[in-house]
């Protein structure tokens, strides 16, 4: 669906009003979501769709995945947030997982930035380093 100028203006002004900070207010979300969808103005489905591409990304963006090998104490959990807010600012969403395959250590993923410290990955560039050296 092609989205005009004026409708993807529009649409990142209802954004901006989402904006809590460096947070997404889910509140403010729900609510212009709801009286475009009631109102109905012109070209509202595009303006939804941009509307919704837009909070999705910012989402997405200030989302903190950290997946772990075996499930990780209160004290790491602290620890891990209290790095991630000073270097990326506070109002991350913080999605905890307990991934085995990992074999030990942490990988976090803040948007598209990706730090991977685990087992796993050190064996797989050990691995590649190996196949290369014997090319």
């Amino acid at each position: 669906m092609k989205i005009g100028k004026d409708t993807q203006n529009a649409a990142r002004r209802l954004f901006r009003l989402c904006l809590d900070g460096n947070t997404v207010a889910e509140d403010r979300v729900r609510l212009i979501a709801r009286k475009i969808a009631e109102r109905k103005p012109r070209n509202y489905e595009a303006l939804l769709a941009a509307f919704s591409r837009m909070v999705e990304y910012a989402v997405k963006s200030r989302t903190a995945t950290i997946q772990s090998a075996v499930p990780l104490t209160e004290e790491e959990r602290s620890r891990i947030q209290t790095k991630l807010a000073a270097k990326y600012g506070d109002g991350l969403y913080y999605n905890w997982e307990v991934t085995p395959d990992l074999l030990g250590g942490v990988r976090i993923q803040v948007g598209d930035d990706v730090k991977d410290g685990s087992v796993r990955s050190k064996i797989d560039r050990l691995a590649d380093l190996a196949r290369t050296l014997s090319n």
